[in-house]
Parts: C-alpha cells; structure tokens; sequence
C-alpha cells in the first residue's frame, strides 16, 4: 500500500491521518466494513456483536478493540493482532445484517458471552448482568411513549432458539437468566433494583404499568407494586436539568392522585455503601419497606 495509508491490521488500511472516533460503536462501525471484506466469511461476535447491536452489556466491556470474529464458512478464524478469531461455526439463523455488518444474532451473541470465559475471565458476565441484557433484548411495553415498539428479539422467540442451541457452552445460563428476566424493562439499573428487591423478600414488581388521574398527566412506573400501590421511580443525572424537575413533581402528583406512593431513588442507592457493615441490604430496599409500611399505616 502507498505512503498515504497506514496499516490497521494486517490486510486493513486507513488513509493516514484518518481519525477514529472515540465512541467504540462509531469506532467499530468505522472499522468492521473493511475488517469484513479482508476476513470474508466471518460474523462480528461476542462483545464486538453485543456493541453493534446496542445490547445492555457492562462498560467494563464496551471496548472498541479486539474485534472478534467467528466464522459462519470453511475458514479459519483469524489469528491477528488486535483481531480474536473464535473457533465455531454460525448457521445462518444466528447470523443477521446490522447497517451493512454481519453480526451474531443477539441470542446467540448472548450465549457466547455467557460461555467465553469463567468468573475471572475479562468477558464474564454473572447472572444479573446475563439478565439485565435479555432484559434489553426482550424489551416491549403496552403503555407509554414506547408502546408498539417491537423488541430486538421476543421471549418467546429467545427461548426457541436457546431450545435450537442446546449443547452449546453458555446456553444453561441464559436459560436460567431468561427465567428472572421481564419485558417493560429500560434500564441496567432498572433491572438491578428489581433483582436487590427480589433478593431480599419484596417479591414480583411489575415493569409495564400506566397509573392516572382525573386533572393529571400519565405515569408510568419503573417499577410497580400493586398489591402495595407503591411506584419506584430511578432517577439518573439527566433528572437534574431544570426542565426534568419541573415534570418530576408533575409525576409525583399524579402519582399521589392516583391513590398511589411514589419512591424515589439513586442509582446509588442499588448498590451496598462501602460504610455498611457487611450483608446490608442496599439503600432502595429500606426505602421501599418504609413505603410499603407507611401504606399499611394508612
């Protein structure tokens, strides 16, 4: 190649003085045409795949670089610098086209995951984090402003292909995930405060649900308890904005006039405080068994 390219990797030029963005998804999608074209026959897989398809995997692997690559021809797995080929073999039902790049299925993609490496292992994923992705994937909601929107894969469609994929490492495990995780979910921490209020004997909470009241807007929970009419709310950095405050208390009235006691919490408050003596629950589970008792007293 002429003095006006770099080598990326073996058989992949850049333009020298080419820029990659520092976003890994835009880093990645800048890379993967090229990389697939020199390693024809080959589907971005693993992390790699999880990032192309927008799957909620921990930030920890949110990494741009190696890209991984599994075969769905004859090859062999490429053996790169910066590139990790993986033995297997992908058919064609595990295989799907994202903005002109093949890419594992997410159920697949999931699995391979699940079955990379154990507990110490730079790709591990534990069960909340394995659920807190199928939650991602199975994402649907009957009310509120993302109502109708089809989810990446459904429930039911996850578990016909995990039943096609028996035998493959990783599948039990997303099996036993699939079995804790819910449709209506929006959010890692979403899944997180579900899974803690579980945990510590505060039972099903529900993720699709609109309350409303005469003279107010709708509100739909993060996680809602009927039987206790309490409605969790997790606030993340973007309820500082002016604007975002203002329709907070908006919320929380309509969520009182509607005979309901809204619960707000941090995601901090998801997670044990480094000054709490050990096994104490997180914060969110006092908060929600206060609520809970503040209803019976009612």
């Amino acid at each position: 190649m002429g003095p006006g390219y770099v080598s990326v990797f073996r058989n992949v030029w850049a333009v020298a003085g080419h820029v990659f963005p520092a976003d890994p998804v835009e880093h990645l999608m800048d890379l993967l045409p090229a990389v697939q074209l020199a390693y024809p026959g080959t589907a971005a897989s693993h992390t790699t795949a999880a990032l192309v398809l927008g799957l909620r995997v921990p930030g920890r692997l949110r990494l741009a670089l190696p890209i991984h690559l599994t075969p769905w021809t004859e090859v062999l797995p490429p053996r790169v610098k910066g590139l990790r080929g993986h033995r297997s073999w992908i058919p064609p039902q595990d295989r799907v086209l994202q903005t002109g790049v093949g890419v594992t299925g997410p159920v697949r993609t999931l699995v391979d995951l699940a079955g990379a490496a154990g507990p110490r292992g730079p790709w591990f994923l534990d069960q909340a984090a394995l659920v807190s992705v199928l939650d991602g994937v199975i994402c649907e909601h009957r009310y509120g402003p993302l109502r109708g929107v089809p989810p990446l894969r459904a429930r039911e469609a996850v578990a016909e292909d995990l039943a096609r994929m028996t035998g493959l490492r990783g599948v039990a495990r997303v099996r036993s995930a699939l079995a804790l995780a819910r449709p209506g979910v929006d959010s890692a921490a979403e899944t997180r405060a579900r899974l803690v209020l579980q945990d510590n004997g505060l039972g099903e909470w529900v993720t699709d649900l609109e309350l409303r009241a005469p003279g107010h807007r709708s509100v739909w929970p993060d996680l809602a308890r009927p039987e206790d009419k309490v409605s969790l709310q997790i606030e993340g950095p973007h309820h500082d904005a002016d604007r975002q405050r203002v329709r907070d208390i908006e919320r929380q009235r309509a969520t009182e006039a509607a005979g309901w006691i809204e619960v707000r919490v941090l995601i901090s408050d998801l997670y044990p405080r480094s000054f709490d003596p050990p096994g104490t629950p997180p914060r969110v589970v006092d908060l929600v068994r206060e609520a809970i008792a503040r209803r019976g007293r009612g």
